[in-house]
C-alpha cells in the first residue's frame, strides 16, 4: 500500500524513521531537517489533525510526533498538545478535543479507535512556537522507541473549503455560550 494515505502539505523523508514532524504554520522547506518519516504543516484543529493521525497510524514505524513552528490562527498546535494530554470528550455525538482553545476542535471524521490508538502509541513532543532548526533536529534525533505493532489503516473523507460547514451549528452554540458567560 502506498503511504502516506491522505493528501496534505508535506514531504516524505525516510519511511523507516520513527518520527513525524508537524511545523504548524511554518515553512519547513528551509529548515533542512532530516531523519524523519514525514514533515509538513498543519493549519486546522480538526481536519488537519485528523490527517496527521491518519498518516501517522498508517506507518507502523512512527512512534513519535514533534509539534513545532509558528502556531496557526486555528491553534492547531495547542489543540494537538491538548489532545495528547487530555484526549477527547464525547457529547451529542461529537468528539471534542478536551482543553483546546480552538474554534472547531472536533475530530468526527475518523473513528474513535484511531484516536485512542494514536494517543496510546504515539509520543507527542511539544515544541509549539519553536522555529529553531537545531532544537527541532535534536528533538527528532531524541525520539527512540519500538515500532508500533502494525499499521492501522483508516479512511477519511475528502476535505474541501466547505467541509467545515457541518460544524456551523456547533460554532454558533460555542459563540452564544461565551457571550452568555461574558
Amino acid at each position: 500500500m502506498e503511504w502516506p494515505i491522505t493528501s496534505g502539505d508535506y514531504v516524505i523523508g525516510d519511511t523507516d524513521s520513527g518520527v513525524a514532524v508537524v511545523t504548524l504554520a511554518s515553512d519547513y522547506t528551509a529548515w533542512g531537517l532530516k531523519n524523519y518519516a514525514i514533515c509538513g504543516t498543519c493549519f486546522t484543529e480538526n481536519f488537519g489533525i485528523e490527517k496527521i493521525i491518519t498518516n501517522v497510524l498508517a506507518n507502523p514505524n512512527i512512534n513519535c510526533l514533534v509539534v513545532c513552528g509558528q502556531e496557526s490562527a486555528h491553534l492547531a498546535g495547542q489543540s494537538l498538545i491538548a489532545l495528547a494530554e487530555n484526549g477527547v470528550s464525547t457529547m451529542a455525538g461529537s468528539r471534542k478535543i478536551a482543553g483546546s482553545n480552538s474554534p472547531l476542535p472536533y475530530l468526527n471524521e475518523i473513528p474513535m479507535t484511531a484516536i485512542s490508538r494514536f494517543l496510546r502509541e504515539v509520543k507527542v513532543i511539544d515544541l509549539v512556537g519553536n522555529k529553531d532548526p537545531s532544537v527541532i533536529q535534536k528533538a527528532i534525533d531524541s525520539c527512540t522507541g519500538p515500532k508500533r505493532s502494525e499499521a492501522h489503516i483508516i479512511s477519511m473523507p475528502e476535505i474541501d473549503e466547505n467541509s467545515w460547514k457541518k460544524y456551523e451549528q456547533l460554532v454558533k452554540q460555542n459563540v452564544m455560550s461565551k457571550i452568555k458567560k461574558g
